[in-house]
Parts: C-alpha cells; structure tokens; sequence
C-alpha cells in the first residue's frame, strides 16, 4: 500500500515527446504584443517603452520639465507673445465742451487767414492803382506809379512770406499808417487825402485804426473784462476826431462835408454797443466794418466838398479813388493792431472762469390757490 500511495502522491511527468516551452512562448509572445500595443498608445501620451518591457514612465520622468498645475494659464505655443503682437493705435483724445468753449471765448491768433487775405488784397488794389497815372485816369503818371507799386508788392509780400502772427500783424499796422501818411503828403495810392484839414485827417486816422481794432478784439473776446477797457481806450483815441467833427457840423453849412459828419457821428456813436454784457459780441465786427466805412465816406464827403473838385473827372475819381484806398489801408492797420493785441493779451484772456454761472433771477412763488367765496372751483 505504501508505493502505491506515493505514486499518486507525485504528479505524472510529461510524456518526452510533448514540448515543454511552446505554452510559454506562446504567453511571451501574447504578453509582447500587448506591451507594444500599449507602447503605442503611451508614446502619444507620454509613456515610454522599452523593448517589450512593460515598465511605465510616469509623464513626470518623461518631460524634461517640471508639470504645471492646471491652473496655470500660459499662452499656446502657437499663439505669439504679447510683445510680438501688433500695437493697438492711439486713440484720437476726443475734443472736450470746456475746451470748444475756451477756443470760442479767447481763441489764439484769430482772423489768422482772414488778416492774410485782406493783405494780399490790398496789396494787389494798391498794384492796380499804381496802374491807373500810367492811363492817364488819375494826375501825377510814373512819379504817382511808383509809390503805389512800391507799397503795393510790399503789401503783397507781408501777406505771401511765412512768418509769425505777431510780425504780420506789426508788418500790416506799420503799412497801413505809412500809406496814410504818405496820402497826405499828396502821393501814394491815397495821394490828395485831407489836403486841406490835416489836422482832422490825423485824428480820423487814428480813430479809423484804433476803434475797429479794439471792437474786432471785444467781439473775440468777450468774456474778457480787458476788452472793455481797450475799447474805451479805443474811444479816448477817436475823442479828438469827435469834437472836430462836431465843431464842423455846428456850422450846418449846405455842403456834402456836413453830411460826411452826420455819417462819422452815427458809426461812432454805434460803437458804444461794445460795452454791452459778457454774453454777447456786440457785432464788434459788423460795427468796425461800420466805422471803416462811414469814416472813409466822411473823408470822401469831406474832400469833394473842396472847390474845384468836380471842375474835371479826371479829379473827382481821383478823390473818390484816394478815399477808397485809406479806408483800405486803415483797415489793414486796424486788423494789425488787433492781430498785435491778441497776441499780447491771449493768455490773460484764458485765465478765466468756465464753471462761472451767470446769477439766474429769482422765480416767483406761485400764488396759493384762494378760499374765498367767489371761488368757480365749486
């Protein structure tokens, strides 16, 4: 019983001809399959794989840096850094109500075109009255030719060259007055002017410059308290030529030069409208336009009222002539003078208040409403 027990107690051997290591091969080669499979899916992800070694590498070990947190934000690597990316343009700082409100109240060199157009074109008026002795329409031939021509391309050159508002404005003041100065001497496109009162022709000389100046000034800056004294500077300046015309027109003699004083006190006395309130211009402009005008009617008036005067027409134009060219060369000394006084006074004219509101009058109370017996409400 003994052998027999330990027989079945060992296992029965193989027989010799069975192959012993075909079902591990056969598990080696399924198990190398697998790991190359997963080799393949690993290397997209991270994993490496060596040989058919089933061994893992966690992504840590396989990434040559450290793993961030998922938190982290960081731009794509296909995406391009800020620095490189293209600057966004400035925007246009847009134009403020305070600022547009300053510009309109005390603006910096005002009229800058205008005072350039009216140089040029009094340059080329005075150019084409130099013309005028050469055809025999007005006395004098190339002797009066000259200084027209003269005053003229200088005019015109003030008005053309590129320079500063300050010299322009001085460049057409100092042209303005030389031209009326030199009319009184009897040459120049305003030749002949107050022949026979050259005292009245200075004192309307300088009231035709400095009024329209100084209400042109007050018309742009309005809400500058120092344009209202300029302008009553302004009017000390035009006193003298006041008490002569009055003088003059007391006489009441029937001649066209009592008329031109009629005409040189109305646009004078319009001029008091300058001192009116902060809220308005007081059509400054319109109203130096004025003086410049009845001044220079006056000054006609004035000299046609001579005698001889209408003994030929070759005199009558010439009169008429000269009249028009010191209303245009006082208004170029006038725009001069304002230009100066801009420049000079632009800044004080700045310093003001825009938040400032004007006082508004009280409004009344309504009434409340009556109890008494002759009340319709019943």
């Amino acid at each position: 019983m003994a052998p027999k027990a330990l027989a079945e107690a060992e296992p029965a051997e193989a027989p010799a001809s069975a192959p012993r290591s075909k079902p591990r091969e056969l598990a080696l080669v399924a198990d190398g399959a697998a790991a190359a499979a997963e080799g393949v899916e690993a290397a997209s992800d991270g994993v490496a794989v060596s040989g058919v070694s089933r061994k893992v590498v966690s992504p840590a070990e396989a990434t040559p840096f450290p793993a961030t947190s998922a938190t982290t934000s960081s731009p794509p690597p296909s995406l391009a850094p800020r620095s490189e990316e293209r600057p966004r343009e400035t925007p246009v700082k847009p134009l403020l109500a305070s600022e547009a409100l300053m510009e309109d109240l005390a603006p910096i060199e005002p009229s800058r075109q205008a005072a350039r157009a009216w140089c040029a074109a009094v340059g080329l008026g005075f150019a084409g009255l130099g013309a005028l002795p050469l055809v025999g329409v007005r006395p004098g031939g190339t002797v009066a030719a000259l200084p027209c021509f003269l005053l003229g391309s200088v005019t015109l050159a003030a008005a053309l060259t590129r320079v500063s508002y300050r010299h322009r404005g001085v460049a057409m003041l100092v042209l303005g007055m030389l031209t009326a100065l030199v009319g009184f001497g009897g040459s120049g496109p305003a030749a002949g002017i107050a022949a026979n009162a050259p005292l009245l022709g200075f004192a309307r000389l300088l009231a035709a410059t400095t009024l329209p100046a100084a209400l042109l000034f007050r018309a742009r800056y309005r809400a500058y308290a120092g344009a209202r004294w300029l302008l009553a500077g302004a009017f000390l300046c035009a006193l003298p030529f006041v008490i002569l015309t009055v003088l003059r027109l007391a006489a009441l003699s029937p001649e066209l030069a009592t008329a031109g004083s009629f005409v040189a006190i109305v646009v004078v006395a319009a001029a008091l409208v300058g001192f009116m309130g902060s809220e308005t211009t007081g059509a400054g402009t319109y109203v130096g336009l004025g003086v410049l005008c009845g001044l220079g009617a006056e000054l006609a008036l004035s000299d046609l009222s001579r005698p001889g005067a209408f003994a030929t027409w070759q005199n009558a134009t010439s009169t008429t002539l000269a009249a028009v060219a010191f209303g245009a060369a006082t208004g170029l000394s006038a725009l001069g003078l304002f230009q100066i006084l801009a420049w000079r006074l632009s800044d004080d004219a700045r310093r003001i208040d825009l938040h400032a509101a004007t006082p508004e009058k009280p409004r009344r109370k309504p009434a409340p409403p009556t109890t008494s017996d002759w009340s319709s409400s019943d």
